[in-house]
């Protein structure tokens, strides 16, 4: 986080890094904040199996593959990065300096028992969400953060946890971030009626979840940011997730054992914090898994207040360059500017 002048907006990437398409848009973003105005950087990373020790769990890395995805977190350059895939705090310290950033991990029990596909020998360890702060950043403009309690709620069936922060301070609203992971393999494709595949079912549990967590953001009017891996293309047109999750409406909710959530009859009623933003929708993602359906499973979601707040033409996506790639996601990243506290 920093405090911005009149010189210029400060970007956490090099215009080389940028796609040409996108590189215009970035000349075409609007002068810098007005003096003193604060700006923050956020980024979600999926780390894919970062391990604490070398040679471990299903992406097992030496030194100088620790050493590129530091290089990845020094390019970046964000105030807050979410990660996912990490095993542990010790994982995290290895990539982003702890003489820079705090790291914040979820809790979730160590796994280590199944084997990695394909690879003998090789133990699976636990993947959780996390966070990677510049402290010095938040200190220099009045900010300070606060550790909220893991949303375990998301974990259907033994899955990951949200990790949660509270970022507060006199100069600007706070600001609440959950990094997440939902569940993989339902990527795209129908949430509603009969849902054949398991990963859907889960990943729809997930989705009544989440949005009973929403909607309670919404009607207190706090201003959030949703980071992470989705696990689903959202920018999909009239995706079911996205629709439910982005209905502009809250509910008092029950639990249900196939919604995970479901809405009371007749307690819907219009919020205009309920009204999401999807940063970077609408743009080709350049490093989908399948370029015939160009679309991101990473997100970075804005809710109530804050939906307001992206810098426009700041969303991004970091390019690793040449050579094979230190995780299978490429880290994306929006800056946001906070109105005054």
């Amino acid at each position: 986080m920093r405090r911005v002048g009149a010189s210029g907006t400060r970007w956490g990437i090099g215009t080389a890094a940028l796609p040409a398409a996108w590189l215009a848009a970035w000349l075409a973003a609007p002068a810098a904040a007005a003096a003193g105005a604060v700006e923050l950087t956020l980024a979600t990373w999926n780390i894919e199996h970062l391990a604490a020790a070398d040679g471990a769990g299903c992406r097992p890395r030496t030194e100088a593959d620790y050493q590129r995805l530091r290089e990845v977190a020094r390019r970046l350059d964000a105030d807050i990065v979410a990660v996912q895939e990490v095993q542990n705090a010790d994982a995290l310290r290895r990539v982003f300096d702890p003489a820079v950033y705090d790291v914040v991990v979820s809790a979730r029990r160590e796994e280590g028992r199944d084997a990695c596909r394909g690879m003998a020998g090789q133990r699976r360890l636990a993947q959780r969400t996390g966070f990677a702060i510049n402290r010095e950043r938040l200190r220099a403009a009045g900010l300070d953060y606060r550790l909220l309690k893991g949303f375990r709620e998301l974990g259907v069936d033994g899955r990951r946890w949200g990790a949660r922060i509270r970022l507060e301070g006199d100069s600007a609203p706070a600001l609440e971030l959950m990094s997440l992971h939902l569940k993989s393999g339902c990527a795209w494709g129908g949430l509603e009626g009969r849902v054949r595949r398991e990963q859907c079912r889960i990943l729809r549990r997930q989705r009544g979840i989440l949005e009973e967590w929403i909607d309670a953001r919404a009607e207190a009017d706090v201003p959030f940011v949703l980071l992470g891996d989705f696990n689903r293309q959202l920018d999909q047109r009239n995706d079911h997730f996205w629709n439910d999750i982005d209905d502009g409406e809250v509910c008092a909710w029950r639990k249900d054992p196939q919604l995970g959530r479901a809405c009371k009859r007749n307690s819907s009623r219009p919020d205009p914090d309920a009204d999401l933003v999807l940063t970077g929708a609408g743009r080709p993602f350049p490093y989908a898994y399948n370029p015939k359906y160009p679309y991101a499973i990473d997100h970075i979601v804005l809710g109530g207040p804050a939906t307001d707040w992206a810098v426009r033409g700041s969303w991004r996506v970091l390019d690793y360059g040449g050579g094979p790639k230190p995780s299978d996601h490429h880290p994306i990243a929006v800056t946001l500017r906070l109105p005054p506290g």
